[in-house]
Protein backbone atom coordinates (compact mmCIF):
# COMPACT_ATOMS: atom_id res chain seq x y z
CA UNK A 1 0.00 0.00 0.00
CA UNK A 2 2.98 2.12 0.84
CA UNK A 3 4.65 1.42 -2.78
CA UNK A 4 1.05 2.79 -4.09
CA UNK A 5 0.76 5.63 -2.73
CA UNK A 6 4.28 6.72 -3.21
CA UNK A 7 4.26 5.86 -7.27
CA UNK A 8 0.87 7.58 -7.28
CA UNK A 9 2.76 10.39 -5.77
CA UNK A 10 5.02 10.23 -7.67
CA UNK A 11 3.04 10.32 -11.07
CA UNK A 12 1.04 12.85 -10.41
CA UNK A 13 4.04 14.72 -9.64
CA UNK A 14 5.70 13.67 -12.87
CA UNK A 15 2.20 14.29 -14.67
CA UNK A 16 1.61 17.83 -13.27
CA UNK A 17 5.54 18.66 -14.85
CA UNK A 18 4.49 17.07 -18.12
CA UNK A 19 1.81 18.81 -18.85
CA UNK A 20 3.31 22.33 -17.71
CA UNK A 21 6.19 21.49 -20.02
CA UNK A 22 3.34 20.38 -23.30
CA UNK A 23 1.61 23.78 -22.09
CA UNK A 24 4.61 25.82 -22.54
CA UNK A 25 5.99 23.93 -25.85
CA UNK A 26 2.07 24.86 -27.34
CA UNK A 27 2.82 28.59 -26.12
CA UNK A 28 6.32 28.31 -27.96
CA UNK A 29 4.73 26.90 -31.29
CA UNK A 30 1.97 29.37 -31.04
CA UNK A 31 4.54 32.39 -30.49
CA UNK A 32 6.66 31.11 -33.13
CA UNK A 33 3.59 30.58 -35.55
CA UNK A 34 2.78 34.39 -35.25
CA UNK A 35 6.16 35.65 -35.38
CA UNK A 36 6.77 33.56 -38.70
CA UNK A 37 3.90 34.78 -40.33
CA UNK A 38 4.68 38.42 -39.73
CA UNK A 39 7.70 37.71 -41.05
CA UNK A 40 6.57 36.49 -43.74
CA UNK A 41 3.86 39.52 -44.15
CA UNK A 42 7.12 41.78 -43.58
CA UNK A 43 8.86 40.49 -46.66
CA UNK A 44 6.32 40.96 -48.86
CA UNK A 45 6.09 44.11 -47.82
CA UNK A 46 9.66 45.28 -47.36
CA UNK A 47 9.84 45.36 -51.60
CA UNK A 48 6.99 47.32 -51.85
CA UNK A 49 8.10 49.83 -49.23
CA UNK A 50 11.90 49.96 -51.11
CA UNK A 51 10.03 51.34 -54.25
CA UNK A 52 7.78 54.11 -52.78
CA UNK A 53 10.69 55.40 -51.23
CA UNK A 54 12.90 54.93 -54.94
CA UNK A 55 15.48 52.44 -53.27
CA UNK A 56 14.50 50.04 -56.23
CA UNK A 57 12.04 50.55 -59.28
CA UNK A 58 9.03 50.35 -59.39
CA UNK A 59 7.29 46.96 -60.74
CA UNK A 60 4.07 46.96 -60.97
CA UNK A 61 3.68 43.03 -61.05
CA UNK A 62 5.51 42.66 -57.80
CA UNK A 63 3.55 45.13 -55.89
CA UNK A 64 0.37 43.48 -57.41
CA UNK A 65 1.48 40.15 -56.63
CA UNK A 66 2.91 40.98 -52.82
CA UNK A 67 0.30 43.33 -51.76
CA UNK A 68 -2.29 40.19 -53.22
CA UNK A 69 -0.16 38.01 -50.99
CA UNK A 70 -0.66 40.44 -47.45
CA UNK A 71 -4.37 40.10 -48.52
CA UNK A 72 -4.53 36.54 -48.33
CA UNK A 73 -2.15 36.57 -44.94
CA UNK A 74 -3.67 39.04 -43.23
CA UNK A 75 -7.17 37.19 -42.01
CA UNK A 76 -4.65 34.72 -40.49
CA UNK A 77 -3.55 37.19 -38.17
CA UNK A 78 -6.90 36.37 -36.53
CA UNK A 79 -6.26 32.39 -36.25
CA UNK A 80 -2.33 32.49 -35.15
CA UNK A 81 -3.36 35.63 -32.15
CA UNK A 82 -6.38 32.73 -30.78
CA UNK A 83 -4.13 31.16 -28.75
CA UNK A 84 -3.68 33.64 -25.38
CA UNK A 85 0.51 32.96 -24.39
CA UNK A 86 0.62 35.72 -21.37
CA UNK A 87 0.36 33.24 -18.72
CA UNK A 88 3.34 31.13 -20.29
CA UNK A 89 5.45 33.79 -19.01
CA UNK A 90 7.38 33.30 -22.24
CA UNK A 91 8.52 36.81 -23.95
CA UNK A 92 7.16 37.09 -27.38
CA UNK A 93 6.40 41.25 -27.93
CA UNK A 94 2.75 41.35 -28.04
CA UNK A 95 0.65 43.42 -25.86
CA UNK A 96 -1.83 42.01 -23.66
CA UNK A 97 -4.74 44.25 -25.48
CA UNK A 98 -4.41 41.81 -28.53
CA UNK A 99 -6.28 39.40 -26.45
CA UNK A 100 -8.21 42.03 -23.78
CA UNK A 101 -9.91 43.39 -27.29
CA UNK A 102 -9.90 40.49 -29.54
CA UNK A 103 -12.61 42.73 -31.52
CA UNK A 104 -10.35 45.70 -31.93
CA UNK A 105 -7.65 43.02 -32.70
CA UNK A 106 -9.09 41.30 -35.67
CA UNK A 107 -10.94 44.77 -36.90
CA UNK A 108 -7.17 45.92 -37.43
CA UNK A 109 -6.21 42.47 -39.32
CA UNK A 110 -9.59 42.86 -41.39
CA UNK A 111 -8.59 46.55 -42.22
CA UNK A 112 -5.06 45.41 -43.36
CA UNK A 113 -6.40 43.08 -45.65
CA UNK A 114 -9.30 45.22 -47.62
CA UNK A 115 -6.01 48.29 -47.66
CA UNK A 116 -3.75 45.46 -49.40
CA UNK A 117 -6.99 44.29 -51.71
CA UNK A 118 -6.97 48.02 -52.28
CA UNK A 119 -2.78 48.11 -53.46
CA UNK A 120 -2.87 45.41 -55.51
CA UNK A 121 -6.18 46.41 -57.69
CA UNK A 122 -4.71 49.99 -57.73
CA UNK A 123 -1.39 48.19 -59.09
CA UNK A 124 -3.07 45.69 -61.54
CA UNK A 125 -4.29 49.09 -63.20
CA UNK A 126 -0.87 49.91 -64.32
CA UNK A 127 -1.16 53.83 -62.76
CA UNK A 128 2.35 53.02 -60.92
CA UNK A 129 2.80 52.67 -57.30
CA UNK A 130 -0.92 54.21 -55.93
CA UNK A 131 0.82 56.32 -52.83
CA UNK A 132 -2.80 56.62 -51.37
CA UNK A 133 -3.35 53.15 -51.77
CA UNK A 134 0.39 52.44 -50.32
CA UNK A 135 0.07 54.91 -47.15
CA UNK A 136 -3.37 53.42 -45.98
CA UNK A 137 -1.50 49.94 -46.18
CA UNK A 138 1.64 51.19 -44.05
CA UNK A 139 -1.05 52.98 -41.60
CA UNK A 140 -2.98 50.08 -40.82
CA UNK A 141 0.22 48.06 -40.37
CA UNK A 142 1.68 50.68 -38.33
CA UNK A 143 -1.73 51.14 -36.46
CA UNK A 144 -2.10 47.72 -35.36
CA UNK A 145 1.93 47.30 -34.02
CA UNK A 146 1.30 50.77 -31.82
CA UNK A 147 -1.69 49.23 -30.54
CA UNK A 148 -0.85 45.71 -29.94
CA UNK A 149 3.39 45.21 -30.73
CA UNK A 150 6.21 46.04 -27.68
CA UNK A 151 8.58 48.30 -28.60
CA UNK A 152 12.06 46.64 -29.48
CA UNK A 153 14.58 48.31 -26.89
CA UNK A 154 17.16 46.76 -28.77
Amino acid sequence: MFRTIILLSFLTALSGNLFAASAEERAQTGIDTRQGLLKVVASYFSPIVGMARGQIPFDAAVVEKNAGKIAQLAPMLEDVFAMDTRASGLQSGAKDGIWEDKADFNSKAATTAERAVALASSASQGDGLNMKAFGALGSSCKNCHESYREKDDS
